[in-house]
């Protein structure tokens, strides 16, 4: 039979145990963190950086309300086609601009009509603004009527890019949904960022993303309507050094 331990061996024995538990509960505890943020909690929640696209449907904006509520950027609607303008483009920019958010500009892009002429539009539209972010291009097959072959309607969004980033000396980003960038962009246009609208835990896109539009149904304090929500794919300091770059 085993003597009885004293009571200075027994907590001394407990002592080493617990330094054996202490790490592997430490290790599960921040495998479980990790696992909650990066597939399970909301894309604001894992990606510091949100931001805001609006456009006149949008309705009024008290752009000034915003930098307290983690709007940290915003792309406002510029044109659509060969002749459309945003009525509250102006209005957008300056209010984003009096707030100290940086701003951005996109086109809707019009699958029947010609690039270059709706390079044209939006470089109209945008002319003298005060932007700090690269312009966008928003293509997407919801709100077309598709009537081009897919050969066509690519080789015109190459043309409108092209016009674009001679005109302005920027990087264009390419805004679409999933179905469409498989459909149509996927192993094109290699060299400009991706914005991907996707309502999943994770965009299925085989290019890495710069943004995801996660939802539709954001709202926030000083806004009429609902607005999207997007974020950046990197952190704050990330978004520092992308902002130095794109305003070179």
């Amino acid at each position: 039979m085993q003597p009885l331990l004293t009571f200075a061996e027994q907590m001394k024995k407990k002592k080493n145990s617990n330094s054996w538990n202490t790490p592997l509960l430490l290790f599960i505890s921040a495998a479980l963190v990790f696992f909650i943020i990066r597939f399970i909690a909301a894309p604001d929640k894992r990606y510091r950086i949100r931001g805001i696209d609006v456009s006149a449907h949008t309705g009024k904006i008290d752009w000034e309300n915003l930098p307290n509520q983690r709007v940290y950027f915003a792309y406002v609607k510029a044109s659509e086609g060969v002749s459309l303008h945003d009525r509250n483009f102006k209005r957008n920019v300056d209010g984003a601009n009096r707030a100290n958010i940086p701003v951005g500009a996109y086109h809707f892009f019009n699958f029947n009509r010609d690039g270059i002429l709706q390079a044209k539009n939006f470089l109209a539209v945008t002319r003298g603004a005060k932007l700090q972010l690269p312009p966008v291009v928003d293509f997407e097959e919801f709100g077309n009527n598709v009537r081009n072959p897919k050969r066509l309607i690519v080789s015109e969004l190459k043309a409108f890019i092209a016009y674009v980033e001679k005109s302005t000396g920027s990087q264009v980003l390419i805004y679409t949904n999933e179905d469409c960038y498989k459909l149509y962009l996927d192993g094109c246009f290699p060299n400009n960022p991706l914005w991907i609208s996707s309502f999943k835990y994770s965009p299925k896109v085989t290019k890495k993303w710069l943004f995801w539009q996660f939802t539709h149904e954001g709202k926030l304090h000083g806004v009429e309507g609902k607005v999207d929500f997007n974020v950046f794919r990197g952190s704050v300091l990330d978004w520092k050094q992308y902002l130095k770059t794109v305003s070179q």
